[in-house]
């Protein structure tokens, strides 16, 4: 055992014709049965032979376990006193997991660890208190993110003959293990894998997919075989600039909804529409700080490529959203999006020099206050112009194509849009998430609506009830079980009412969110309302210190896939689906449960668990006034 020339410890022949790099997270439940369960199977069979060499990687995932990076730090102040007191310290840290699981600071438990050792405790201590291996570990998570590694454990198989490297996910079964390295070890590939970014010995990507996307620097008025540049006021359109209509999308690199419009919907646009010279499509700088908190660093970058060309503004732009995994968690984007730059051809030392300067800081502001003066407060929203009347259409949402195009069409036709006025009477009234635009069924995801919420019921249904919950609450619980039973057979199976959930876990309630994970992640396998459901039933069995234990217990009891389950449980986008519910909660509701009954453009809130008697009486009420005025 020892160290990488970057500083990793290894374990295993360092000229082992296969190395096995684990990114892990001394608190995530799966990293510990991966390291009691499956590495020493791994270690007898492959690392005493000498034909795989073990390397660890640290990626604590601190939204998960947010003590997590300071036992990081720690490992690697007991690495500067030699990788067998590394690899002691790390076992012990895995075997009592739960013994720190839960502590707000774990700086005593880390210190009496390093005692129970034996090790030299004034070096550790000064170590720590020093603080020089904090941004070591920040470094190093910024480096897993950008292998775009969301989860832990993760793995690279690499062949150290040719350096082809592997990705796997999760805690998986020592038998796949196995295969991989029987293949690797045998000059072959793993059965079903595909080559993935090698690592270097700057423990960078070697690769990055932007260079696919380098343009001519003599060449800034075309892209992709599109007229590309600047309207006058600065902002970037890509298609003809004396098109008949203009579609200005609002937008932010590092919202989900609008890479699926860029990356599904907006190609379709650009070859029925923008190749004939009929619509041009403009950008417009919207990113929301308080969802997505590095995205405003994203759209400053663009503006300084921008200044470049047009042509490298779009390159630019779709790599961002086309990467939009490989830099969505990390904490400071900024060597990536160099990266991203250099690579699509861009003066490098001009880019550093603009970002360096901030001067475009104060532009990404104010055209985010553009944007919410024009009413819009979530992206991907769009405004379509009719530049001959100068008449304006607003529409919220990553739609299907075929709104677009029922619009463009119409605009085209010198009509106004048929679904115009009331998309406009809702959109002024009811944000995406509850207006007739985000209640649509997405057809990519069934039982979810446009607005990424999962719904039961009939979509077209004359009352929509969005309920706000907490799956830790006992008011919610007191809810679904004694009254939603009731409420589903009186008016949701009878096509009714609409009911949709979204998320809402309070503070005071510190197993909520990772409950909510779990719902989120078997709603990726169809079954959100099956766990929604089990989730209350056994709310004192999962409400403990760690629950991911009891989650993945519940989840064996539904048909899903588990591995694919706990994968998931892992990684960070269904807890970002549950933190856009809380942004989109906010300033509307802030308590739970909480119910929003939609019709007639209009909300009606009401707050609170009731008996199963009167909350029928409420919706019958609302029910009568729905079927009158309409949704």
């Amino acid at each position: 055992m020892g160290f990488t020339s970057d500083g990793f410890p290894y374990i295993g022949d360092p000229d082992a014709p296969v190395t096995l790099v684990e990114f892990t997270d001394y608190l995530c439940p799966f990293c510990l049965r991966h390291t009691s369960q499956t590495m020493p199977a791994l270690l007898l069979e492959y690392g005493i032979s000498g034909d795989v060499n073990f390397v660890f990687r640290d990626f604590p995932i601190d939204v998960l376990h947010p003590t997590a990076p300071q036992g990081h730090a720690a490992s690697l102040c007991v690495a500067e006193q030699g990788a067998v007191e590394f690899w002691q310290f790390h076992d012990q840290l895995f075997r009592s997991q739960d013994q720190w699981s839960e502590l707000s600071d774990p700086a005593e438990f880390l210190a009496q660890t390093a005692a129970d050792l034996q090790l030299d405790t004034v070096a550790f201590e000064e170590c720590v208190e020093s603080g020089r291996t904090n941004q070591i570990v920040e470094d190093r998570v910024a480096q897993a993110e950008l292998f775009g590694f969301d989860g832990t454990p993760s793995f690279k198989f690499v062949s150290n003959d040719d350096s082809a490297t592997y990705d796997l996910v999760g805690a998986q079964a020592v038998s796949l293990f196995q295969q991989w390295l029987d293949a690797l070890l045998d000059g072959g590939v793993p059965p079903g894998a595909v080559p993935s970014t090698g690592l270097t010995s700057e423990s960078e990507p070697t690769e990055i997919e932007a260079s696919s996307f380098s343009v001519d620097p003599e060449r800034q008025d075309e892209y992709q075989g599109f007229p590309v540049g600047f309207t006058e006021e600065g902002w970037p359109f890509i298609g003809s600039p004396d098109a008949r209509v203009s579609v200005f999308e609002f937008t932010d690199y590092l919202c989900p909804f609008c890479q699926r419009h860029t990356n599904v919907t907006m190609p379709t646009l650009l070859s029925e529409y923008a190749a004939e010279g009929e619509v041009n499509f403009v950008f417009r700088d919207f990113p929301l700080a308080g969802l997505h908190p590095t995205a405003p660093s994203g759209h400053n970058a663009s503006l300084c490529v921008a200044e470049q060309g047009a042509a490298f503004f779009w390159a630019f732009h779709d790599v961002l959203f086309l990467n939009q995994s490989q830099w969505a968690g990390l904490q400071d984007s900024t060597a990536y999006l160099e990266q991203t730059a250099q690579q699509i051809g861009v003066d490098i030392d001009a880019y550093n020099d603009c970002v360096a300067s901030g001067r475009n800081a104060p532009i990404v502001d104010a055209r985010v206050a553009e944007g919410r003066a024009l009413g819009f407060n979530g992206t991907p929203s769009f405004q379509l112009v009719n530049n001959e009347s100068s008449d304006v259409y607003d529409l919220v949402g990553a739609l299907p194509l075929e709104r677009f195009q029922s619009y463009l069409d119409a605009l085209l036709a010198g009509e106004e849009p048929p679904e115009a006025a009331e998309s406009d009477e809702q959109s002024s009234e009811l944000p995406f998430w509850a207006n007739s635009e985000g209640l649509v069924p997405d057809p990519d995801r069934p039982g979810y609506t446009l607005a990424g919420d999962p719904y039961k019921g009939d979509p077209k249904a004359p009352l929509v009830v969005i309920e706000f919950g907490d799956f830790q609450c006992p008011s919610c619980q007191r809810h679904n079980l004694e009254a939603q039973p009731t409420i589903d057979e009186t008016f949701v199976d009878q096509g009714d009412i609409m009911w949709v959930f979204k998320n809402l876990p309070l503070q005071s309630h510190p197993q909520a969110p990772a409950a909510a994970v779990a719902a989120e992640c078997a709603g990726d396998q169809g079954q959100f309302w099956e766990m929604h459901e089990l989730l209350f039933e056994t709310l004192d069995e999962w409400a403990v210190p760690n629950p991911d234990p009891e989650l993945l217990r519940l989840a064996r009891s539904l048909p899903l896939n588990q591995s694919q389950f706990e994968t998931c449980l892992g990684s960070r986008a269904p807890l970002e689906r549950v933190l856009t519910d809380l942004f989109e909660a906010r300033n509307v509701i802030d308590q739970t449960p909480s119910f929003v009954m939609i019709y007639g453009g209009q909300g009606r809130r009401l707050e609170g668990a009731r008996s199963a008697e009167d909350f029928v009486a409420i919706l019958e009420t609302q029910l009568e006034s729905a079927i009158e005025i309409g949704r």
